[in-house]
């Protein structure tokens, strides 16, 4: 049930390039599209995947158990100072094709370890959100933040619009490889 969003994303990649399938790095572009009523409900995670972020190696410093937040470059003495933060935030997703995906594809999306990170609940909460790269950048590590967000789209086949193209471009043509 694509509504409006097929014609219009039609309409958008024959108005740009006469194929109809306009990509970038294996991405679709095409406009966000809100194919069903947005539900965080439908995208269920336990508070515990926190401690599988962490545990996994990149955002752990040292042995004092010290926590590494890479939009920030802050580190926090523990869990209780951080919130779970998607990268590619779950209504971001829902509008770029995971809105016509089924309840289990949903529900592993909020929980891939690939598109969490740990960040200051103010940051998850206030200045990122659920802004998609093209309105929020962290200030620090952007190369690894466009490859998670290039890699998890790819991932879940969800499609990319032109500003965050842009935006990404602009990200990873700072980053050595």
């Amino acid at each position: 049930m694509l509504g409006g969003c097929g014609i219009l994303a039609i309409a958008f990649a024959a108005a740009t390039v006469p194929s109809a399938d306009v990509t970038w790095k294996g991405l679709v572009i095409a406009p966000e599209c809100r194919c069903s009523r947005y539900d965080r409900d439908d995208y269920p995670y336990p508070p515990s995947v926190e401690k599988l972020i962490v545990n996994r190696g990149e955002l752990r410093v040292d042995e004092s158990g010290s926590i590494y937040g890479p939009y920030s470059g802050r580190c926090f003495s523990s869990t209780r100072e951080t919130d779970i933060e998607h990268i590619i935030s779950l209504s971001e997703a829902h509008d770029s094709g995971l809105c016509a995906k089924d309840a289990d594809t949903k529900r592993e999306f909020a929980r891939d370890l690939m598109n969490l990170t740990i960040a200051s609940p103010k940051l998850n909460r206030y200045e990122k959100s659920d802004k998609d790269a093209t309105q929020w950048q962290p200030k620090e590590n952007k190369c690894w933040f466009a490859f998670h967000v290039h890699a998890v789209r790819l991932k879940y086949g969800l499609t990319i619009d032109v500003g965050e193209v842009a935006a990404l471009e602009a990200m990873l043509s700072i980053c050595e490889s």
